[in-house]
């Protein structure tokens, strides 16, 4: 029997994690936000399949990125995803069978500068 061999995942590297407000300790006024990483993964960009993936978001007007990358258990809804420096929402989770990879349907937020600022777009 011929061993199936994966194709890799190097169009890019992304980010999760939250984003922390930033406060000045004497005032308690806002000075920023954090992006606290919690992890990092490979990822390949998938194709928006409409005949199927309706079946895992709701509305697929919302869904700005489909990609695929290795599955990770701790990885949750209510991440953000960095990716250069786009900062998405991640609108559902579709672990394949046997677990292996995932597929995150992204919707994008803003952009993340420098200066640790969140800009909506």
């Amino acid at each position: 029997m011929a061993r199936s061999i994966d194709t890799p995942l190097n169009d890019g590297l992304l980010e999760y994690g939250t984003i922390q407000t930033v406060r000045d300790e004497k005032t308690s006024k806002k000075t920023g936000e954090a992006f606290l990483k919690t992890g990092e993964l490979f990822f390949n960009f998938a194709s928006i399949n409409v005949k199927f993936d309706t079946f895992q978001v709701s509305s697929l007007s919302t869904v700005d990125l489909k990609v695929k990358c290795y599955f990770v258990q701790g990885l949750q809804k209510s991440h953000k995803i960095k990716i250069v420096n786009e900062l998405f929402e991640i609108e559902s989770l579709d672990p394949t069978r046997d677990r292996r990879y995932i597929f995150l349907f992204l919707r994008k937020v803003g952009k993340w500068d420098d200066n640790n600022h969140f800009q909506a777009t």
